[in-house]
């Protein structure tokens, strides 16, 4: 008798607890891999993304600092996004574009390369916080910089 009361209690408030975590941000789905590419079947530029810089009221792009270094990020157009890169030490600077898109769905990289110099740098971001993006820059597979940098405005900074 006692089962059968839990496991109708059970069965009952389900419908409740699911409209409840829906209520308050939804039962989180499992993390996927980004995917992201240009669609050109329609004789335009249609850039498919499921790990966008701006989606509803979240937006990365802006320009993010720390003691260290300042980087400036967004999408020029689609599937060309462009990253600026400040070296506050030094004052060397960068301007990359590219539209090389990895991660999951719930932290997102955006990969810029510099050829020329072997550089990779990473920019790496969670949709919960849009004041903060990782940087990361790699030259020969050796960690040069990784560091969390705050939003220090919306103005943009560098391009093409």
């Amino acid at each position: 008798m006692n089962l059968r009361r839990i496991i109708l209690v059970t069965v009952c408030s389900l419908p409740f607890s699911l409209s409840l975590s829906f209520a308050v941000g939804g039962i989180s789905r499992a993390d996927q891999p980004c995917q992201a590419y240009l669609d050109t079947s329609r004789g335009i530029d249609d850039e498919k993304n499921n790990c966008p810089i701006t989606v509803g009221n979240f937006s990365i792009r802006g320009t993010f600092s720390s003691s260290n270094w300042q980087a400036s990020f967004w999408a020029y157009e689609p599937a060309y996004y462009i990253l600026h890169v400040k070296n506050k030490q030094n004052g060397n600077t960068v301007n990359l574009t590219g539209f090389n898109v990895t991660g999951t769905t719930s932290r997102p990289q955006y990969r810029f390369t510099d050829s020329e110099r072997n550089v990779n740098y990473i920019i790496t971001f969670r949709y919960s916080d849009p004041n903060t993006l990782r940087l990361e820059i790699y030259q020969n597979n050796r960690a040069i910089a990784n560091e969390l940098l705050v939003r220090e405005s919306d103005k943009l900074i560098g391009g093409p």
